[in-house]
């Protein structure tokens, strides 16, 4: 049984790292959900991982950063890009791209 102990401690740590990602990525979709309402544009259901890294946040804690992207359309034909910026299960900076003013 002892053998067994780090396999199970690896798929343990395994498992919370996949539970955190999981996280993050609904609180982005959320966040970006919420920026498209606010902007009065229609959410493109999709969510696409950009980048990982690490950083330090404002109190000087290293975080996981993550990119995520979406689109977003105004009209129905054309579609715009935005980004969600995470720190951690935080999100720290939703931008939408450039589009047309009506």
């Amino acid at each position: 049984m002892l053998e067994l102990a780090p396999w199970l401690l690896a798929a343990a740590v395994v498992a919370l790292i996949w539970w955190r990602a999981m996280g993050a990525r609904t609180a982005a979709r959320r966040a970006a959900q919420r920026a498209c309402k606010d902007a009065e544009v229609a959410f493109i259901d999709e969510l696409a991982f950009k980048r990982i890294g690490l950083t330090r946040d404002a109190g000087g804690a290293w975080r996981v950063a993550r990119r995520y992207g979406f689109e977003f359309y105004e009209r129905g034909d054309r579609r715009y890009a935005g980004t969600i910026e995470m720190h951690g299960q935080r999100v720290v900076n939703v931008f939408m791209g450039p589009r047309p003013l009506h």
